[in-house]
Formats: C-alpha cells, structure tokens, sequence
C-alpha cells in the first residue's frame, strides 16, 4: 500500500501495514501465523538473549525453592520429633503461623519490610553494618529476596507433613541401626531420608510445579524487576515464564504479543509435563528402596 501524498510504502507486516520506520495502519488485517511463534521463541536472536536468562532462572528459582524449603521444614521437624525438646508445641504452633497468613499479605509485608528508604530489615542492617543490600536494583540481590520471602511462605509446610511422615517410620529400624553400630548421619542417610522421600515424594514434585509457575510471589514482590536491559519485550531478572508470559499478553503493546504469549504457555505445560513425569518415575524408585529397607 503507497501512500500518494507521501509516496512512502506500507508493506504488509504480521496483521498490519508498516513503513520502513515502523509506522502502522489502523485497522489492520487477520493474517496466519501458523508456527511463527514456536519458531521465534526457538530461533529468534532477540528473543534469545532473555529468555535464555529467564528459562535458566526459572528452574534455579524452583529447584533452589524446593531445596531450601524442604531442608528447613525437614531440619524442624526432626529437631522437634525428639520427644524430650522443651516447649515444644508452643514453638511449633509459633512456627506454623507464616503458613497461617495470607500469601498475598505476607508478600506485601516483606516488600516493605526490605524498602531501601523506610524497610525495617534495611535499617537495621545499615545501622549494624552501614550498608543493606539493593533488593530491588541489583540482580542477585533480588534473586535473593525472592528465595528468602518464598522460604518463609513455604517452610510450615514440609514442616508439617515431615513431622508426620517421621512419625509413620517404625523406631525398629533405628534400634536395629544401632546394633549395627550406625551413628547419627548414617540413620539418617540410609533410613530416614528413603523412607520419607517414599511419604513426601509426590508433594515434592506438586511443589516443584508450583514454585516453576509461582507467579504471585514474583508479581507482587518486585514484578520481576529489575528490568533487563536491551530486550525486544519486557524482560526483568527474576522474571519466570509466567511472570515473561503476563507481561507480553497484558501490559506491553497493547496484546501485540498475545499470540507469542499464547505460544509460550503451550511450551511451559510441555516443560511442566515432561518434569513432572521424571519425577514421578523417581518416586517409584524410592517406593523401591522403601520395600529393600
């Protein structure tokens, strides 16, 4: 299309006409995409650079989650399974309550707990140390941030469903480990760790898939700041593929990039699916070293 007046060319470019310095025509025009979507989150140079950075953060973000969570609240419970540890079900009870308060309160909480002017966390540690960490400037920082909030929301509960996976494991076992002349680690090691990941297996996984796609804590935290610089599409570090996806098909360009979004999501369930049945084949092999025990 050529404009008389002007004599400048509009060509047509995904749906609508575009000039050379990227001028468009409205309304534009349906027009097929096919796999272009597909194609561009695989292959586009532009697109590569952040998504390569937020797919690698989104499986640290949920891999890292699960460790640290699952090693606090299984750390308590064991602390807290020796029948002779004082006040132990008022400390317990005290524990519970962060599991008890809303997730979406709580985020907010901690936001301004760590505010770089007026955080109580922030003015603590520059009155002891003279510095606080940049929460919400520097990268890592705010990785940080987001794994320390996401472990106080979480911790209660492997806290609780550890506490009664160790109940079920017959004192037996470790009587007969030490005749053995087993210590402390090696108990743990060989009986209490298989025997409970044959419990706690398949909430493990139903974690590992919530914290992959645990958009509220990454919205309502920072939003996924701080942004990426350079990229084609709103892009920050501690962006996950939910959080990238949201950004894209509601509050960058107008539902330009509705369809890529659409296309990513179809990728995050492929992802999310094959993980999932990964795992799923590892809970039978410790439902194997629970009947060798």
């Amino acid at each position: 299309m050529i404009d008389q007046q002007t004599g400048i060319v509009y060509r047509n470019l995904r749906g609508t006409f575009t000039s050379p310095d990227g001028t468009e025509l409205r309304p534009g025009f349906i027009a097929p995409v096919k796999l272009t979507n597909f194609k561009n989150f695989f292959t586009s140079p532009a697109l590569r650079g952040p998504l390569v950075r937020i797919i690698t953060w989104n499986f640290a973000f949920a891999f890292l989650s699960l460790l640290l969570n699952f090693a606090l609240g299984l750390a308590i419970a064991i602390m807290f399974n020796d029948r002779y540890f004082p006040l132990k079900k008022l400390i317990r009870s005290l524990l519970i309550i962060p599991y008890t308060v809303p997730a979406l309160i709580t985020i907010l909480i901690w936001k301004g707990m760590l505010n770089p002017q007026l955080g109580v966390f922030d003015r603590m540690l520059e009155g002891l140390f003279g510095w606080a960490p940049p929460w919400f400037t520097n990268e890592w920082w705010a990785k940080v941030a987001i794994l320390i909030v996401n472990l106080w929301l979480s911790y209660p509960y492997f806290m609780l469903i550890c506490s009664g996976a160790l109940q079920s494991i017959n004192e037996d076992y470790y009587a007969a480990a030490q005749v053995d002349g087993a210590n402390r680690w090696q108990q743990f090691r060989f009986i209490t760790l298989p025997l409970l990941l044959v419990a706690v297996g398949p909430l493990l996984v139903a974690s590992f898939t919530f914290n992959f796609n645990n958009f509220n804590l990454i919205y309502l935290f920072n939003a996924g700041g701080p942004p990426i610089a350079g990229t084609p599409t709103p892009a920050g570090h501690t962006d996950i593929l939910i959080s990238y996806v949201y950004n894209l098909a509601f509050t960058a360009s107008r539902g330009v990039n509705y369809g890529f979004a659409s296309a990513i999501t179809i990728i995050i369930f492929i992802i999310i699916g094959g993980i999932t049945l990964l795992q799923f084949r590892y809970t039978r092999m410790w439902e194997e070293v629970s009947r060798n025990v």
